[in-house]
């Protein structure tokens, strides 16, 4: 058993019998009143003074009394960081991994403690920020807080009359020590000066968002490392078509594609990768990963490491882990404490049959694409997830999983259901296998993408979940009396989605993530009216405001379908429907929702543009 799964195992969360349990509650809020403070050492990190922030925030909400908070020990404290009088109290997050934290009731006080990141961390995206999770953690177990959304409207913050803490021994470590969420709009146009909303919400569920720095980078970057008039001067470097026996045409610099049987070309790329590590020292790791697409090099040598994968179609893998390797090596000599990053991805998306050794610094990031947009809805996908993933295992265990699993482009409006048997099956078989990183792409559209998101960051810390209560707990939240209604309509969709999936050929094509008129046509349009039914019915069970302006969000996104639909002719007598804007409404629409969250953006662009066949072909 792995330290990792030891760590797993130690957890309580322990309550004395009721009868005991009352005397020795902790009433942090009564009568209107406190006698606690919130202590932190003075030279406590950033992380564990915002700790502070939030709990006397929402605790001040909750109770409407503010508990101070104080750079001394006090008699009645809760108690924030990894600092002497936790430790006088027995407790220490030295041992912890990243991340982790313990939270605990000694005598009248309450402990809050984990592995803290000094400040400044000395690797951008490499922090652990233990007891800000673990004041999260406390104010979602003691309080009843939930973040729903990003924003005032997205926040549940129960009243309470009396706050009290009961008795706890508790030690919690996150299923995978690389966690993030993006496409959720946490990183927000330059134009929009509003403070990122998205990123807190993040934060709040015990994420870093990118913005804040990857732990591994793994983004196309062939074209970062050999300059273009290198390239033009060494056409050698370039990978080679069979038929021709001459570079594959590249009208662009950044879709270069080399050949990685070139020692020349290897060590130019690995000086390259040297000098960029070197100009960035807050950079841990760096990404060698290929651009997109194929047109790898046909070389004798190349061709000589090209295999076929299980759906008989060629596959580069053998030759990008030599690759890989090799730059790995050498850039390990000159610069041990760095580590690379790579996708296998593509026509290299699948493990070799006879497991190769990686070298220590280089991590390998799975970016399944036949996996992509709903891909594992498909039969053939889902049985054989297991099996591909065992084969990367035996490979490295320095191993993230990149996907855009239940994620597709959907700028029209058209809403996205969660894809709740896909969610309840990945995260947990990746936690099966001790994977030690997941990388997630979320709905863009805050309007009806809350769901997914939500349960999403919720597996990423614990992967075992119960999905289906998430679902029902986000729904009653976030809708209140209405939720029954708008549960109807998310699994329809739901069950929508999975049967065209499931329908669609085993193939990959990129049309299969893009929400363009066919989707439309076969999931949305004839159920357009009972969505709009549905959505009514929630809308007029509403009870406050927080409840509206969610179900506002959704609605918007029904807007611009509708108008969107109508635009194609895709709608007869669209003026009955409740949606329905003029052309000047529907303008004005738009310039109101400028930076809406509701609204589907795909890295920061919004395309207010028609409904578009097939692949998309925009910028």
């Amino acid at each position: 058993m792995s330290l990792r799964r030891i760590y797993f195992t130690i957890v309580i969360f322990a309550f004395l019998p009721v009868s005991a349990r009352a005397q020795d509650d902790l009433a942090l809020v009564e009568n209107g009143a406190t006698a606690y403070v919130i202590y932190h050492a003075p030279d406590a990190p950033a992380s564990v003074k915002l700790a502070a922030e939030e709990l006397q925030r929402a605790a001040k909400l909750s109770t409407g009394v503010e508990i101070p908070i104080r750079n001394e020990p006090a008699e009645r404290m809760i108690c924030l960081g990894d600092n002497p009088s936790a430790r006088d109290a027995g407790l220490t997050a030295t041992d912890l991994p990243d991340d982790a934290f313990l939270i605990a009731t000694k005598g009248a006080n309450l402990y809050i403690l984990g592995k803290d990141t000094a400040d400044p961390p000395k690797w951008k995206g490499w922090t652990s920020q233990g007891t800000l999770f673990g004041a999260y953690e406390f104010l979602e177990r003691v309080v009843g807080v939930r973040w729903l959304l990003p924003g005032e409207w997205g926040e549940e913050i129960p009243k309470h009359a009396k706050l009290t803490a009961p008795q706890i021994s508790l030690k919690e470590v996150p299923d995978f020590a690389l966690r993030l969420l993006t496409d959720v709009q946490d990183k927000r146009p330059p134009q929009d000066k509003q403070p990122s909303e998205a990123q807190r919400w993040l934060l709040r569920h015990k994420i870093v968002s990118q913005v804040e720095g990857r732990k591994i980078n793994q983004g196309h970057s062939w074209d970062d490392y050999v300059s273009e008039e290198t390239v033009k001067a060494h056409p050698e470097y370039l990978a080679v078509s069979a038929e021709t026996g001459k570079p594959w045409p590249c009208p662009r610099h950044k879709a270069v594609k080399y050949c990685t049987n070139n020692d020349e070309l290897v060590r130019v790329f690995t000086e390259g990768v040297v000098q960029a590590l070197e100009k960035r020292p807050w950079l841990r790791c760096g990404s060698i990963s290929p651009s997109d697409g194929g047109a790898f090099c046909q070389c004798p040598k190349c061709m000589a490491q090209v295999t076929t994968d299980p759906h008989g179609n060629p596959s580069h893998t053998l030759a990008i882990l030599d690759f890989y390797n090799r730059v790995a090596k050498a850039v390990r000599e000159k610069c041990p404490d760095r580590l690379l990053g790579g996708i296998v991805y593509y026509n290299y998306m699948y493990p070799p049959e006879k497991p190769a050794t990686m070298e220590p610094n280089m991590y390998l990031v799975w970016a399944p694409l036949n996996y992509y947009g709903w891909g594992l809805a498909k039969p053939a996908y889902r049985d054989e997830f297991e099996r591909v993933l065992v084969g990367w295992l035996a490979v490295t265990r320095n191993f993230v999983y990149h996907n855009y699993s239940t994620w597709m482009r959907s700028y029209n409006g058209a809403p996205l259901p969660p894809g709740l048997e896909i969610l309840k099956f990945e995260l947990p078989t990746l936690k099966k296998h001790n994977v030690w990183g997941v990388d997630m792409v979320g709905i863009g559209a805050w309007g009806y993408g809350g769901p997914a998101n939500y349960i999403l960051a919720r597996q990423m810390w614990d992967a075992d979940v119960d999905v289906d209560a998430l679902f029902k707990e986000w729904l009653r939240l976030a809708y209140g009396p209405g939720w029954r209604a708008m549960h109807d309509l998310y699994t329809m969709l739901d069950a929508r989605m999975m049967d065209r999936k499931r329908r669609e050929p085993v193939k990959y094509s990129g049309e299969q993530y893009e929400v363009n008129r066919g989707l439309i046509e076969e999931v949305h349009l004839p159920v357009f009216p009972e969505m709009e039914r549905l959505y009514r019915e929630a809308l007029s069970k509403a009870e406050t405001e927080a409840q509206r302006k969610r179900l506002e969000m959704f609605g918007d996104n029904l807007v611009m379908l509708h108008y969107n639909m109508r635009e194609a002719g895709m709608l007869k007598e669209p003026e009955q429907s409740s949606f329905y804007r003029t052309d000047e409404a529907y303008a004005k629409f738009l310039a109101d929702t400028e930076f809406s969250l509701a609204l589907y953006r795909n890295h920061g662009k919004r395309y207010t543009g028609p409904i578009w066949e097939r692949e998309w072909r925009g910028d």
